[in-house]
């Protein structure tokens, strides 16, 4: 004797087997989307315990002295270069042929996570030209010398100039302008200080 449901016109065994099997494929993505949610909500939980439960705010760029040079320099020299802030020291210079791999990782890891406060670039090929440091009570620090010392140890051996300049609550253009002016050969500093004092 054959039971057939209407609807489907399929035998009862074949249309219970079917249903257990929707039934079981459901189950399974019911399962699988739990595992994924409590895989996601594990992880954020370990994020929020890495940054002890801290959210990230937004930071200005510069700080109060930093802004207050950067305005000076626009002023003395942003007609003849292109002025960059906060660039990543390894975005500029990079660790050259080393007998081994891990002779050019050391190097580049006492580089990696270190910044300039300002990069100097020619406008037309943005190459860059000099390096400048703002120098606050910091910089008076034994662990800030040594990072000192490795900055423009490294940007001299890739014969990029660092200039250094003491934070300050005024500035004169003219020293400044000076003090930059060694940023080119003789030719080229003359052509430079004419775009510099326009």
């Amino acid at each position: 004797m054959k039971f057939y449901f209407a609807a489907i016109n399929l035998p009862l065994p074949l249309l219970i087997m079917v249903m257990l099997l929707a039934t079981m494929a459901v189950i399974v993505v019911l399962l699988v989307l739990t595992v994924t949610i409590i895989t996601l909500w594990q992880r954020s939980a370990l994020v929020a315990k890495a940054s002890g439960g801290a959210r990230y705010q937004a930071v200005p760029l510069l700080s109060p002295a930093e802004q207050s040079f950067f305005r000076v320099l626009q002023q003395v020299i942003a007609q003849a270069y292109s002025i960059f802030p906060k660039v990543r020291l390894a975005d500029i210079i990079s660790p050259g042929k080393s007998s081994s791999r891990s002779g050019w990782r050391f190097a580049f890891n006492r580089i990696a996570s270190k910044h300039v406060d300002f990069v100097l670039c020619d406008p037309q090929s943005l190459r860059v030209v000099g390096v400048i440091e703002l120098d606050d009570s910091t910089h008076r620090r034994f662990e800030r010398g040594i990072r000192d010392w490795v900055v423009d140890s490294a940007l001299g051996d890739a014969a990029i100039p660092v200039f250094r300049f003491p934070a300050a609550r005024s500035y004169s253009l003219v020293q400044i302008r000076q003090q930059l002016e060694s940023l080119r050969s003789p030719a080229q500093a003359s052509q430079q200080r004419d775009l510099i004092k326009a």
